[in-house]
Order: structure tokens, then C-alpha cells, then sequence
């Protein structure tokens, strides 16, 4: 009887340790498969691995798009060649094309306003009153000494009448902007001015411009036409300074004109 059960024993126990040892290799290998085949899991779109590993793509395709930075493909680009701007040359001055001078000529109608006429005023409109007004902006302008000598010295026009005709051989100082609040005097602008009256209407013009600058070697000035300066490939920039200087004064001067001959006289009513 002890035989009996001592040999049911002995296959009960092998029995349970085999099962054990069956159960413990499944287990491992069970455990050892899913260690092992992690690389191989596929994870779910929106989950922690997913998103770490994408993450750490996208870093990597970051880095080459910018060409890493100090890697084998990154190419630094050139700086952009910086170019100066051509020079222009200025070309403001009226230039008649048929004597090849520097030439400021216009008609300019002055007509007296029909208001003036019927308030008892005398028409300034009439060749002689010009004149007379043209005269008064010369004394202004240069002196009453001073006027008088440069009509003196250019004489009486052969070709029109006294009272209907000014000449002058016009000196005065050229004044040339160096820089917004600076200005300088740089010798003086000789030119011929010539004004012509009519009723109504009268004709200034002004040419042979010539440049007198003093010279530091002799006694003697040295003068330029102005044409010169704007032909001369030679120190354009301040050729360009004196032409303009030249063009600022004469167009002042113009304005000033026109201002004096089409200025409507105070008429004093004492019948109103």
C-alpha cells in the first residue's frame, strides 16, 4: 500500500514540476518576444511613441532644410554687389539750338484789369509805362549807379528806338550753394540783357553768359562761357554747381521782372 502511494506521488510530483517548467518557458518567451519585436510594434497615429518618433523626424528633416548649419551641404550666399548710381549731369539751362548759347528769352502779355481802368486808373499796360516800371527794377536790383553804368557801356540798340528799348551789359556776384546751409561766392556771371516794349507785352532776353573768376597766379581774371560747363567732361559735378547757381539767379531775377511790370498800381478814389 505505501508502494502504491508512494509511487503515485512521485509521478504526481514530476507531473507538477513539468507543468511549471512549461508555463515558465512560455512566460519568457512570451515577454522576451514583445522585448525583443518592440522595434517592430507598430503604434497607434496620435500615441507617445508615435509622436516621439515623428518629433525626432521632423527635428531631423529641420536640420537639413537649413542645411545643418556648418554641414558638408550648406552654401553660404553671396552679398549683393553694391552699386553706385550714374551721375546725372543737370540740364535745366535754356539752350538755343540755333545760336548753340545759353539763352532766357519770353514774350509777356501785362494787361491792366478793366476794374483798374474804370476806377480812374492810367494803363501801365502802354510800352512807355513798362519801360519806366522796367528802369525802377533795374535801380532795385543793382543800383541806381550801378544800372545806369551797364546801360552805358552796352549803348543804345541799333535796331530798336530810345523809350522802347533796354540794353545792358549786366555784372553781378554768382552765389553757389555748397551745401543746404551754406553758400559761397564764387567770382561773377557777366551777360547781355536786352528788353524790348510793346502795349502790352514786352520781350526780355539774356545771353553771352561768361563766368569771371579771380586767378591766383596773375593779375589777370579768368572767364569761361557757360557754355563750357556744359560740355566739359572735366569736374562735372562742379560745373553742375555753377550752372545751377547761374539758373536760380537768372529765374529770380525774371520773377522779379514779370513782378514789377504786372503789379496793378493803388488807385486813391476820392469821388466814391
Amino acid at each position: 500500500m505505501k508502494k502504491i502511494f508512494f509511487t503515485l506521488f512521485t509521478v504526481c510530483s514530476v507531473a507538477i514540476m513539468a507543468n511549471a517548467q512549461t508555463w515558465d518557458d512560455a512566460g519568457a518567451d512570451s515577454w522576451g518576444d514583445a522585448t525583443d519585436g518592440s522595434s517592430d510594434y507598430q503604434y497607434d497615429p496620435g500615441s507617445a511613441a508615435a509622436s516621439d518618433s515623428s518629433s525626432a523626424d521632423s527635428w531631423g528633416a529641420s536640420d537639413d532644410s537649413y542645411g545643418g548649419y556648418g554641414g558638408q551641404d550648406y552654401v553660404r550666399s553671396a552679398r549683393p554687389d553694391a552699386k553706385a548710381m550714374p551721375y546725372v549731369r543737370f540740364t535745366g539751362m535754356p539752350f538755343d539750338s540755333a545760336s548753340q548759347l545759353i539763352t532766357y528769352i519770353e514774350i509777356v502779355e501785362v494787361i491792366a484789369p478793366d476794374r483798374f481802368l474804370d476806377l480812374g486808373g492810367q494803363d501801365y499796360s502802354v510800352a512807355d509805362s513798362l519801360y519806366a516800371r522796367a528802369m525802377v527794377w533795374m535801380q532795385n536790383e543793382f543800383g541806381k549807379k550801378e544800372a545806369k553804368q551797364m546801360i552805358e557801356n552796352a549803348g543804345i540798340d541799333p535796331k530798336g528806338k530810345e523809350g522802347q528799348t533796354i540794353m545792358a551789359n549786366v555784372v553781378m556776384p554768382l552765389v553757389v550753394e555748397v551745401n543746404k546751409y551754406a553758400k559761397i561766392t564764387v567770382g561773377i556771371i557777366k551777360f547781355d540783357m536786352e528788353l524790348r516794349f510793346k502795349d502790352e507785352r514786352y520781350r526780355y532776353k539774356f545771353e553771352n553768359f561768361e563766368h569771371v573768376t579771380p586767378n591766383a597766379v596773375g593779375k589777370e581774371e579768368i572767364s569761361t562761357y557757360m557754355e563750357y560747363y556744359m560740355t566739359s567732361k572735366k569736374d562735372i559735378r562742379n560745373n553742375d554747381k555753377i550752372l545751377i547757381a547761374c539758373n536760380s539767379q537768372m529765374n529770380r531775377l525774371i520773377e522779379d521782372l514779370k513782378a514789377t511790370c504786372s503789379a496793378v498800381p493803388f488807385v486813391d478814389d476820392d469821388d466814391w
